[in-house]
């Protein structure tokens, strides 16, 4: 590991993601009466510098974190020596000095290292009765390493910093190992950085490889370029890989499984009513590996059936055929048996990611692959994903088909991806997203995805930002409460634009920061999305009048960039709304009734949405949302369904891959999930959003609103 790697460790936002994870993982783990009095901060740096101990010690044991956590001495009569452990099964003994800083500059002094050295003296003369009681548990089986023969005492510096020990400290740590080294190399000494640290939180986080077992019934085997086999697997042998394994397989595909579409319903059907057609008319699917081993259940001949045993393995193209294998699997086992798929395994060596990146982009055709698609091999959102998990506990998800998590524990990437475009200083990204999402995945000199990602945004600056974007939601919903007409359109269809505008008078400078407080920054911003609102209303109608069409002034670049530098310009002096005309404002005495398009008609009349789009479910009242949670958390897939150009039955649901209409699915929902008192009438499209949030009818009363202005 180099010096530059090392520095990184000991940047702030590391140092938090290891801060994070060590009060965490330690907690009830480590003795911390004696901390009970002092304050929070002071109680957690010391508990901070025990942890950094336990920590040091998995390092170099390699144990459980209980067991850890246990070998921590530190406190009062604690010699000089934090840790003390004995590797299982073995005469290494292992002392412990550990140096916590919250700027990651740790460092082992000369003072420190006489202490360490002098605990190490008592240890060696058996004098365990001047440590204090958390050495007894363990201080037999210390006392018979040290009277074998094969003894080796490693002391072990532990320090949340680069690691580099200073000329002085070295000396005094050689002087040691030369004296108690008279008999022989018995005594060592080893740093413990805050890389190595980082690195084990990482792979604490890290599944355990995916191992499956490929029954072929015949094969073709080749070993170059590269080791693979390829032959017919029977469907059933994929159903149970995804049985015991489920997304996880799909770890470097472009996209996860994506439910129940058109192209996967029809192999659904294929599986369960004509098996042994099912070779026929199926792409196959491809599986890497890093690792193979062949078993031979008969002769060793190519029409003889091989059991490969692989290891690492991911589906990089047929995501949906195995999927669909586990559907067929659940309500048709039998006739599965009857099926099979062709599969390739090709072992490729973790050294070459690129080659694998080539195979995953070059077979993925068997369902449309969208530019988003291709975002999943870049390894910026893994480690995005990565930031989310170490320093906010939260899940980021980046691949098509993978479900989004609930708001308080996470969000996508479409949704990091809006909130980016409207932080960012210039308009035209936010107006980008506002016409299509998609166009925010484009790349190369002018695309939006290099704009967006290419600097590697932090956790915290893009769990941050969209957070301000759902509370500019959450304040235009109010808003739209008291407006209408035109007023109301613009907060609707503007949506995007106000937050950007929004972010722009927000102080954005500590976004990144973990240690700033972001919710006193949310607390300012319904006032400023009234505020930018207004303005935003006002100037429309003085520079482009007020009949001109909202959906060409909204989705037009020049437009939206002066209107954004004269709301700018307003909005920032303190104390000034403008006046809007009383026809926007909503009253007793109006008339105005919501439109309710008819929204499914309308959404496949003017091919809005594309064959397969994932739409989820979005509950609207508290009655609904308590009856309804239980059931839907019992299995995630109830709450989502895939588009499809149907006028009336437009969802099919993952579950069993039946077509409903809107308000025919959840009228289901309420009769499954038992709700007695549940409503008999509903507006099925209002719960039905897509990525973006949109629901079904907001963006079925968008089209009917621009077709008016039209006519």
């Amino acid at each position: 590991m180099d010096e530059t790697e090392r520095r990184a460790a000991t940047a702030p936002i590391r140092i938090h993601q290891i801060r994070t994870a060590l009060l965490q993982q330690y907690q009830g783990l480590i003795y911390d009466e004696d901390l009970k009095g002092y304050d929070q901060r002071g109680y957690e740096q010391r508990f901070l510098s025990r942890a950094l101990t336990a920590a040091a010690v998995r390092e170099v044991t390699g144990c459980d974190h209980k067991a850890a956590g246990a070998s921590v001495i530190d406190g009062e009569d604690d010699q000089g020596i934090d840790g003390v452990a004995v590797t299982e099964g073995t005469q290494e003994v292992w002392l412990v000095q550990a140096k916590w800083s919250d700027e990651g500059k740790g460092k082992l002094d000369t003072n420190a290292a006489h202490k360490l050295i002098a605990g190490l003296r008592l240890i060696e003369q058996r004098s365990f009765d001047r440590f204090n009681d958390r050495l007894e548990p363990i201080a037999a089986r210390v006392n018979a390493a040290m009277h074998d023969a094969r003894l080796k005492v490693t002391l072990v510096i532990a320090v949340m910093g680069t690691g580099t020990l200073s000329r002085e400290t070295l000396t005094v740590l050689d002087d040691a190992r030369n004296e108690f080294n008279g008999l022989g190399p018995v005594l060592e000494y080893r740093v413990v950085h805050a890389a190595d640290i980082l690195r084990q939180i990482r792979d604490d986080l890290a599944p355990a490889p995916v191992q499956v077992t490929v029954r072929m019934t015949s094969w073709l085997r080749r070993n170059t370029p590269l080791a693979a086999f390829q032959g017919p697997v029977p469907a059933s042998n994929l159903a149970e890989w995804y049985q015991t394994h489920g997304d996880r397989l799909y770890e470097q595909n472009l996209r996860q499984s994506l439910g129940t579409t058109r192209v996967n319903s029809g192999m659904l059907g294929t599986l369960v009513d004509e098996p042994e057609n099912f070779w026929l008319f199926n792409n196959g699917v491809t599986v890497l590996c890093d690792q193979l081993k062949e078993e031979w259940p008969g002769r060793r001949r190519p029409d003889e059936p091989v059991h490969l045993h692989i290891s690492g393995v991911s589906v990089v193209n047929g995501a949906q055929t195995v999927a669909a294998a586990h559907r067929a699997a659940q309500t048709s086992p039998d006739t599965v048996e009857d099926a099979e798929v062709t599969v390739k395994v090709i072992v490729v060596d973790k050294k070459a990611p690129d080659l694998a990146q080539r195979i995953t982009e070059t077979t993925n055709t068997q369902n449309h692959v969208e530019q988003r698609d291709f975002i999943a091999l870049d390894e910026v959102q893994a480690m995005i994903r990565e930031d989310f998990m170490l320093s906010l506990q939260k899940t980021y998800v980046f691949k098509r088909g993978e479900p989004d998590p609930a708001p308080d524990e996470g969000c996508s990437v479409v949704h990091a991806a809006i909130a980016l475009a409207c932080a960012h200083r210039n308009t035209e990204l936010a107006v980008r997203a506002k016409r299509d999402t998609d166009l925010l995945w484009e790349r190369g000199s002018g695309g939006a995805y290099p704009r967006l990602f290419g600097e590697r945004p932090g956790a915290f600056q893009i769990w941050r930002s969209v957070l301000v974007h759902r509370t500019v939601g959450a304040a235009l919903n109010e808003e739209r409460k008291r407006f209408q007409k035109r007023a109301a359109d613009v907060s609707q269809r503007g949506d995007l634009l106000v937050t950007h505008l929004v972010f722009q008078l927000l102080d954005q400078d500590r976004i990144d920061d973990p240690e700033d407080d972001w919710e006193a920054v949310l607390r300012e911003v319904p006032a400023l999305t009234h505020r930018v609102l207004s303005w935003l209303i006002h100037h429309i109608d003085t520079e482009y009048g007020p009949t001109s069409f909202l959906s060409g002034t909204l989705t037009d670049t020049g437009r939206c960039k002066r209107l954004a530098e004269l709301v700018l310009r307003d909005a920032q002096r303190a104390g000034v709304i403008p006046d809007l005309p009383a026809a926007y404002r909503t009253g007793k005495g109006s008339k105005r009734k919501p439109r309710r398009p008819n929204a499914v008609p309308t959404l496949v009349d003017h091919a809005k949405i594309a064959n397969g789009t994932p739409v989820r479910l979005r509950l609207l009242n508290k009655p609904e949302i308590d009856a309804l949670t239980p059931w839907l958390a019992a299995d995630p897939r109830r709450g989502e369904a895939t588009w499809v150009n149907e006028r009336t039955r437009c969802l099919v649901w993952a579950v069993d891959g039946r077509a409903y209409s809107p308000t025919r699915l959840i009228l289901n929902f309420y009769e499954l999930a038992g709700w007695e008192e549940a409503p008999v009438a509903v507006q099925g499209p209002a719960r039905w959003a897509l990525d973006d949030g949109t629901t079904l009818s907001e963006l079925a009363q968008t089209l009917i609103d621009e077709q008016a202005e039209r006519e």
